[in-house]
């Protein structure tokens, strides 16, 4: 199995924000790395109203820096590119300017600047002949990329801000331009460049006439598009397709795409899809959705004004990294890698935001990343698993923001960020990780979905009933759930109506429970923008039919649940709702322990009782715990939870002496030899043994060396070894007796079946075909000698 690792970013170069930068509303840095994996470990920066560095990462010192003064600034990032003349380095810069010396009046935006200079050690000669190796020239159209890989030798590709794409040779003679053609104007949202023999997406024969591939994301109005064009050697460029983007969500964060034609497009909302893109036998270019959308949460990017607060970058296979500033109390710059295809986050890193970075409400700051290309097919070892990516993370302040509320100056931080990635998304890699991304996943659906995959759309009386809920809860200012409630029953008498011989109702589906609870149950710790709403009368029939379950609730029900400190319907679900997790299980019974404690520190007797049928109160421990004890659990999850809930040993007692206690009551006086409890009530008073000594065993499981080292515990382990011992001894005497005496154990479950059959009264009509089995039975008890009333007692 291939491991993906996010190393530790280290800082490559930092820069204080200009003047000129918030006089021109411009971002204040922009940087790039280069375009192929084996080129020179250069990365350019264009700092505004300061000039253009080329930085090698290898010994963090600037290799090429040219100063244009501070009246300069810069439309995009800068590019550069290394070749070998005489055997020696030659490093091309290349930049856009928006203002400065060189720019004519007619030059904004479209001025392309150009320095060749000689490398001696790494670094600039020393004799460069600097302003006569300097190249100015017009571009055709604003600019808002340019490219100068070090497959293109003679050629530099410049991109516009509609779209367009111009290549111009190395003296910047404009050879060819492309324009979209559509309608409507054309608005650039994101573009990629691609090394022609590493496109998958593309058919060989189609990827090998051109020395280039372009791929464009572009908006027309409310519609998005991609567009991929081909250049060839000679400067010519040629359309090869234009699809649209299957997409309803129109306020797009940031769009990432890979030479294996693998996309992903980040929506405001937090949506998060993955589409693929390829080309039919026709020469069609076609987008199919490539896995489930994801709904992103705690990510500061879907607040309102914080869309720059989050990037991606397309890695290998259907492997994506996202940079991001968590929310909360503790804000981190926060790198996640993630497989799209499985939905799986492989590998995560943090780090703090750095205190030189302003982040105000109203505009956040500016989070860039970037990260170099995989290597093609051909380059990659047959068998290596992984391949070793470099990152470039740019952290800038925002240039529309309050600058006179900030305390100290402002600067913008270059670092670097070391990746190792799988080259192919795999099953394998991806088992075991489904949970090392919830925290930052929702359970609410995407946009355009409606709950889980395949459900059925809501019915118009599902819609009716939802509209008028909700109108109801908005017009009550207290959140006021009366009418809520009406209408909700109002739909219920409805349907079951509709449909006769349902003693319970007409089924509900799971789309419109979810969206009920999304109205009466406030998810734990959500922030509700309209008032928040809680009606246990409806969530408590809604978990009486057993139509809900933990997932339809944004973090859980338990925890929603606690949240409104509704003990009696917690009670309820955890009789009703079978997908309970673990760990919101042990927290609520860690909050009962510590009730449990504070009552017993207390000297009034009275504060021992506790109705456990009240919903305000928390129940008694004994009450809860056997609740937990019966649940269906999976031991390992069980364990992990009580490490991290009951990792101090004294919450631990009081669980130790309930156990104990059900023991003994199940042990003593030869209570082995009774019959289990008949009616599941009596479950929540003394659970059968055998759950007691599964948990009573998953609890020693995780907690024991904590155990041992809290002495007043010993006396209780001690107890309970005493306790158990002589039950298995007596356990492995009565085991003898299973044959011998299990024509009786027959007889009497059906005596048993029989008298409850005939308190129900159906014992007339079930008499007339017992006969066979009757007679059957005194045949059975004749073969083995004997009779149903031989034995009149049994001593051990």
């Amino acid at each position: 199995m291939s491991a993906a690792i996010i190393a530790e970013p280290f800082l490559l170069s930092s820069y204080a924000e200009s003047s000129t930068s918030r006089k021109h509303s411009a971002v204040p840095i922009y940087a790039s790395l280069p375009s192929t994996s084996d080129a020179d470990p250069l990365v350019t920066v264009a700092v505004q109203g300061d000039g253009v560095h080329v930085l090698d990462t290898s010994t963090l010192h600037p290799a090429v820096s040219h100063t244009l003064g501070p009246s300069t600034t810069f439309a995009c990032s800068p590019a550069c590119r290394t070749r070998q003349s005489n055997g020696s380095p030659i490093c091309t810069t290349y930049a856009i300017l928006d203002s400065g010396l060189d720019v004519q009046s007619n030059g904004k935006g479209k001025t392309v600047v150009a320095w060749e200079e000689g490398l001696t050690g790494g670094v600039m000669s020393v004799n460069s002949q600097g302003e006569k190796n300097k190249r100015v020239a017009l571009a055709p159209h604003p600019v808002s990329h340019i490219y100068a890989p070090e497959y293109l030798d003679e050629a530099e590709i410049l991109v516009g801000s509609a779209g367009e794409v111009s290549i111009v040779d190395k003296e910047l003679r404009v050879q060819h331009t492309f324009t979209p053609q559509n309608q409507q104007a054309s608005t650039l949202l994101k573009h990629f460049l691609f090394q022609p023999s590493a496109c998958s997406f593309l058919s060989p024969h189609a990827a090998s006439s051109y020395s280039a591939i372009s791929v464009s994301f572009l908006r027309s109005g409310d519609i998005a598009r991609v567009s991929v064009v081909g250049l060839t050697e000679d400067g010519s460029i040629n359309s090869l397709g234009e699809c649209g983007i299957p997409i309803e969500e129109t306020d797009i964060v940031d769009i990432s795409c890979n030479n294996s034609g693998f996309i992903s497009v980040l929506m405001h909302s937090g949506t998060w899809r993955a589409l693929s893109l390829s080309m039919s036998p026709s020469s069609t270019l076609l987008i199919s959705p490539a896995a489930e959308p994801l709904r992103l949460q705690a990510l500061t990017f879907t607040s309102p004004n914080r869309a720059a607060e989050a990037s991606l970058s397309a890695l290998t296979s259907s492997h994506v990294l996202l940079a991001a500033i968590s929310s909360g109390s503790q804000t981190e710059v926060v790198l996640l890698l993630w497989d799209l295809r499985y939905g799986v986050l492989l590998a995560q890193q943090a780090i703090p935001v750095p205190s030189t970075l302003p982040r105000p409400k109203k505009t956040g700051a500016i989070v860039r990343l970037c990260v170099t290309p995989p290597p093609p097919p051909s380059k990659t070892a047959s068998k290596a698993a992984t391949v070793r990516l470099s990152g470039l993370l740019v952290l800038a302040p925002a240039p529309d923001r309050d600058v006179q509320a900030e305390s100290g100056p402002a600067r913008s931080t270059v670092l670097v960020v070391p990746l190792t990635v799988p080259v192919n998304s795999t099953i394998a890699a991806a088992m075991g990780r489904a949970n090392a991304g919830a925290r930052w996943l929702s359970n609410k659906p995407a946009p355009g979905t409606h709950g889980q995959r395949g459900s059925p759309e809501l019915s118009p009386a599902e819609r009716k009933a939802l509209k008028e809920m909700k109108a109801s809860i908005n017009g009550s200012a207290s959140g006021n759930t009366a009418g809520a409630e009406n209408a909700f029953f109002e739909y219920v008498k409805q349907e079951s109506k509709g449909k006769a011989g349902h003693a319970q109702g007409a089924a509900l589906e799971h789309a419109f429970v979810q969206a009920v609870l999304e109205l009466v149950l406030p998810a734990s710790g959500a922030q509700p923008q309209g008032p928040a709403a809680y009606s246990a009368k409806i969530l408590r029939h809604l978990l009486e039919r057993r139509a809900v379950s933990s997932s339809m609730v944004e973090g859980g029900l338990l925890p929603a649940l606690a949240a409104q400190g509704d003990w009696e319907t917690i009670s309820l679900a955890m009789r009703t709702v079978s997908d309970l997790p673990e760990s919101d299980i042990i927290a609520l019974l860690g909050k009962v322990i510590a009730a449990h404690r504070q009552r017993a520190s207390t000297a009034d007797d009275s504060a021992m009782q506790v109705d456990h049928a009240s919903g305000s109160a928390i129940p008694a421990l004994d009450f809860f715990l056997a609740q937990c004890v019966v649940y269906p659990y999976t031991p390992a999850l069980e364990r992990v939870a009580l490490r991290k809930h009951l990792a101090d040993a004294t919450d631990l007692v009081p669980v130790l002496e309930a156990l104990d206690a059900w023991i003994v009551r199940h042990t003593e006086n030869d209570a082995l030899l009774q019959g289990p409890p008949l009616s599941a009530s009596s479950e929540t008073e003394l659970p059968p043994l055998d759950k007691v000594l599964a948990f009573l065993q998953t609890l020693l499981d995780a907690s024991f060396l904590a155990l041992l080292a809290h002495a007043p515990a010993h006396r209780l382990l001690r107890g309970l070894a005493a306790h158990i011992e002589p039950a298995l001894a007596l356990t492995s005497a009565l085991e003898h007796l299973c044959g011998p005496l299990e024509p009786f154990a027959r007889a009497a479950a059906m005596a048993q079946a029989q008298a409850q059959v005939r308190v129900s009264g159906e014992g007339a009509a079930g008499s007339g075909r017992d006969w066979r089995r009757k007679r059957k039975a005194a045949h059975e008890q004749a073969a083995v000698a004997v009779g149903l009333y031989q034995v009149e007692e049994l001593v051990l």
